[in-house]
């Protein structure tokens, strides 16, 4: 069985490695919740609610030298910038960056959209603690979402 709490510093082959990750969320209780989540599971959580923020806070990470692991990005973030607006722009600044989006709104002609656009995962609303661990471990020790086909 799959222990969904992690050290706060996970060990790695090549000693302690740092997990952040950025959740962009419009929706207080969605933010606080994937927030907790995150901590839980081990990685450092920075929730803020707009594209400008979290475009902000992924310049100033990755300035610092302190890039985010992930990124869950919300698609559906009001005024203003959405959330696959700052996908790309964030993707301009580090085209490395993992972004997961996330919404209650991706069927299957969405999320074959999503994943053109450099999403490298996806996490529908609304998630479990168990989904989202399964996502966040997926993105990181994949190279490929989806085989190509």
């Amino acid at each position: 069985m799959r222990t969904l709490i992690a050290p706060a510093v996970p060990a790695t082959s090549d000693g302690p490695a740092s997990k952040s990750v950025l959740i962009v969320e419009d929706e207080p209780r969605i933010q606080v919740l994937a927030s907790s989540i995150a901590t839980k599971l081990g990685y450092a959580s920075t929730p803020v609610s707009s594209g400008m923020e979290a475009i902000d806070a992924y310049r100033e990470a990755l300035t610092a030298s302190e890039p985010f692991s992930l990124v869950v990005m919300d698609l559906a973030l009001p005024g203003g910038m959405s959330g696959l607006e700052a996908t790309q722009a964030i993707k301009q600044i580090h085209e490395a960056a993992k972004i997961i989006v996330s919404s209650a709104y991706l069927e299957q002609p969405a999320r074959d959209a999503v994943l053109e656009h450099g999403f490298a995962g996806i996490l529908p609303k609304p998630y479990t603690a168990e989904r989202l661990a399964c996502e966040f471990d997926r993105v990181l020790n994949e190279d490929l979402l989806i085989a190509p086909g």
